[in-house]
């Protein structure tokens, strides 16, 4: 099995490209941010598994068929950080977990209370022969 934060250890430009999205999402982790389409001393394909690497660990998330391709080849609206992925930079980097704000939750659906079944007041039939 993998440990996330010793493979962040291990790999500073995984780290910091953690860092980008978690610094970004520390203010509002719901919404979309763009890709990172360069970080220094990582080719375009290092930086493509890097990302992935980041959305198998759950650090990440992808926005899936609604991002957009910009002019200067940037995608629009790609990545967001994770719960998880804002707790192991926050670690990682010292600050306090309190500072964690709960997820908001959907509503569960109101369960309806079941009918009581009425007693059958009926006589009870025998069969003769």
């Amino acid at each position: 099995m993998f440990d996330f934060s010793v493979r962040l250890r291990e790999a500073p430009h995984l780290l910091s490209l953690l860092s980008h999205y978690a610094q970004m999402g520390s203010e509002d982790r719901t919404a979309w941010r763009n890709r990172l389409m360069q970080m220094d001393g990582v080719e375009p394909a290092q930086l493509t598994v890097l990302h992935g690497e980041l959305i198998a660990f759950d650090a990440i998330e992808q926005n899936t068929g609604h991002a957009v391709l910009l002019p200067d080849g940037t995608l629009s609206a790609c990545y967001r950080v994770t719960p998880t992925g804002l707790r192991e930079f926050r670690r990682l980097h010292g600050i306090e977990a309190a500072a964690e704000q709960p997820e908001p939750t959907d509503k569960p659906h109101p369960r309806f209370p079941r009918k009581k079944k009425e007693l059958n007041e009926s006589p009870a039939v025998t069969i003769s022969e």
